[in-house]
């Protein structure tokens, strides 16, 4: 007997893993009423990689404990101080939830004591940026490295739950603008390349067929960003980096990206200029600061920064056309 059913020892829900989230909720979140008490990653299993090995990171969500009760020396209470039921969430090859009573303690130090663990979170974010109360401090066990449920591929496990980008990539998986690095990888803090945010404006404009697709010695026919870059082109959205040549694999800057969204705008005037000191009145990215900035889509690097030269990554290039976007349908409507 395992948890109440008859299986094997070797069977998912006695194996003393925790089962994920996703399968019990149908979210990659901790239960409402749940803690995150800690975390480990697991290496080599490839879930994370993008261009490089990158580990994969397990969030424990624990039961919390009723008030008054008391705590052993590993920071766990007594389950009877607990609403957790033990049990194996659907059947031998599932595995348990509310049963592990274990603590890594990295997360939400505050609380002193917590129960047995409810389930657990799987993601390519790091867990101090997923849960600030977090800490960098970290255990390994690469045994759960292939551990998986089909819920935890119905969306992207790179995207944390809260950060300033979360609702542009909803909003552009929603939209069919981005279909990510795979099924399972956004890729928020990679660099934009000028192919992704030509393919990102042309899907946003509706996927329009340009009138040539030739003139760029360096975009190869049948490329995924083909119609983009020359969409763009024939809209003089882009100059290409010469008379010949796109670039469609160097990384964008801001100043770049700005400006691409400016002149996608139709290059609209503001009255006022920006107040960002590192941008001068002769730069060619000038005019679209001063409108981006004016009209909410840009904050800057800092309060008086643009920060133009620093290459712009896909959680910023996301924001900025969810931004464009809820301004054109306020303008709209």
């Amino acid at each position: 007997m395992c948890q109440g059913l008859d299986c094997d020892c070797d069977n998912g829900c006695c194996d003393g893993y925790t089962d994920f989230c996703c399968a019990l909720t149908g979210e990659n979140l901790c239960p409402p009423g749940t803690i995150v008490a800690g975390w480990w990653k697991a290496d080599g299993s490839g879930f994370c990689d993008i261009g490089e090995p990158r580990p994969r990171f397990y969030l424990d969500c624990n039961q919390p404990c009723d008030s008054g009760c008391g705590c052993s020396g590993s920071g766990i209470c007594d389950a009877s101080c607990t609403t957790a039921d033990c049990r194996c969430l659907s059947d031998c090859h599932s595995r348990a939830v509310d049963c592990t009573e274990f603590r890594y303690g990295q997360c939400n130090q505050h609380v002193e004591c917590v129960g047995a663990i409810a389930c657990r979170i799987v993601t390519c974010v790091p867990p101090w940026e997923w849960d600030p109360s977090c800490t960098t401090d970290f255990a390994t066990d690469n045994a759960t490295a292939f551990h998986d449920r089909p819920c935890l591929h119905d969306g992207f496990t790179d995207v944390a739950p809260n950060a300033f980008y979360t609702d542009a990539v909803a909003w552009m998986i929603a939209n069919n603008i981005t279909t990510g690095f795979s099924r399972d990888l956004f890729g928020p803090r990679e660099a934009a390349t000028r192919a992704h945010i030509a393919t990102f404006l042309w899907r946003y404009a509706g996927r329009l067929t340009p009138s040539t697709t030739t003139g760029f010695d360096d975009v190869e026919p049948g490329a995924p960003e083909e119609q983009a870059v020359y969409w763009m082109a024939e809209h003089k959205y882009t100059l290409g980096t010469s008379a010949t040549t796109f670039s469609p694999d160097r990384d964008v800057t801001r100043a770049e990206a700005i400006t691409f969204l400016w002149r996608f705008a139709g290059e609209p005037m503001v009255a006022n200029r920006h107040t960002f000191v590192d941008v001068a009145p002769s730069d060619f990215f000038d005019r679209a600061v001063s409108w981006a900035s004016l009209v909410g889509i840009t904050n800057g690097v800092s309060a008086n920064e643009f920060g133009g030269a620093q290459t712009v990554d896909r959680a910023q290039i996301a924001t900025f056309l969810f931004r464009y976007d809820q301004l054109s349908s306020m303008v709209g409507g």
